[in-house]
């Protein structure tokens, strides 16, 4: 079977086990006792890692994500191979203390991966924050972000379910409601509007916009037949519960003056609960002098989507403090700023893991100042 068959994670997959077979075969399953068997065993390794690397990349092309995904493969499949190998190896000499050091540090690296690829990604959190405004009685935000999915399966409606139960007024989504082929979401097409329809069914308003991955099928189709509010480079005023709001959104990538003229409308003060809407956080860098914003509300990030303990996410795509980034309610240039870490994960050829980033739905209770 050609990689081309097996596709891109299967293929990344077959070769970080490959990665771990060969040196293996060539210097047994034994801990290299020479520096002549440590040199041949890495040696081999990497000549296994880059012809797989250049014959997976002819048939599906590697890039960036591509390239994380095996680094990841590696350090969580090849590794513990190898060490497992070693271990096996030490129980059958008698080596107690060898095998023990071998054997933990192999299994503690296999389970991470397992938690992180199958458990994480799917342990799903409700994030509350509290805002207080100048507003005469509460209101409750319900913010759902990134589902980034090809199709609607059960972690998606928990995410649903888990917001609605927090009954919140309003509901907005900071667009990547979807990620795949175009092929692959007008075949699901239905279920994506029967999602967003049972959030309109059960809340005041619901409004979205678009994010980096919702490019593939018309996101504002799909809005406008469950009955949300497409709110793309758009100013609206309304009331919910007797607080007036002024609500604005903006796409991800100006083509058109609209978006600016989106940003420079918002430095005209009001007395309304004035909210902005945007995929990318770094919109925060971009508001006009004195606008007067109370919060804004964005995605994106994944919280880094890999957290360190001690030091947060290493990368989180976004000019924002890394703090801020993680996810939660903040201040940047003291206008609040809420991050969500998102219901889904960053897919195609990424590795699909969460470490130390939970997914979540998030609920902003804003309350009068």
């Amino acid at each position: 079977m050609s990689t081309a068959a097996l596709g891109l994670s299967t293929s990344l997959l077959v070769l970080a086990v490959v990665a771990a077979v060969v040196p293996i075969a060539l210097i047994g399953a034994t801990p290299p006792t020479r520096i002549r068997d440590l040199e041949k065993g890495l040696v081999s390794g990497f000549i296994v890692l880059i012809v797989g690397t250049i014959v997976i990349n002819g048939f599906h092309g590697i890039g960036f994500f591509g390239l994380v995904h095996l680094l990841y493969l590696l350090a969580v499949v090849t590794v513990p191979l190898i060490l497992g190998s070693w271990f096996l190896f030490s129980l059958r000499l008698g080596r107690r203390r060898i095998d023990t050091i071998f054997g933990a540090v192999a299994a503690l690296i296999a389970v991470l991966g397992l938690y992180a690829t199958h458990v994480e990604p799917r342990w799903l959190r409700v994030d509350e924050a509290v805002l207080d405004a100048a507003i005469a009685a509460p209101l409750r935000i319900g913010v759902v972000a990134d589902l980034q999915t090809p199709n609607i399966g059960a972690h998606e409606r928990e995410a649903i379910a888990e917001l609605l139960a927090r009954r919140p007024d309003m509901v907005l989504i900071p667009g990547d409601w979807y990620q795949g082929t175009a092929e692959q979401l007008e075949a699901n097409r239905g279920d994506f509007v029967a999602l967003l329809r049972q959030l309109v069914d059960n809340t005041q308003l619901v409004a979205i916009t678009t994010g980096d991955s919702d490019h593939t099928i018309s996101l504002e189709a799909i809005a406008a037949e469950a009955g949300a509010l497409f709110i793309d480079d758009t100013v609206l005023a309304f009331e919910i519960n007797g607080v007036p709001v002024r609500l604005a959104g903006v796409r991800v990538v100006a083509d058109g003056p609209e978006r600016g003229d989106t940003l420079a409308a918002l430095a005209e003060p009001t007395d309304a609960l004035s909210l902005l809407v945007s995929h990318r956080p770094d919109v925060v860098y971009e508001l006009p002098e004195g606008a007067d914003v109370d919060l804004i509300v964005s995605g994106h990030t994944h919280g880094g989507q890999v957290s360190i303990p001690f030091f947060g996410p290493p990368v989180t795509f976004t000019s924002v403090p890394r703090d801020i980034a993680a996810g939660g309610l903040g201040l940047v240039n003291n206008v609040p700023l809420y991050v969500s870490t998102g219901v889904g994960i960053e897919r195609l050829e990424a590795p699909q893991v969460r470490f130390g980033v939970r997914p979540e739905v998030g609920i902003i209770d804003v309350r009068p100042r």
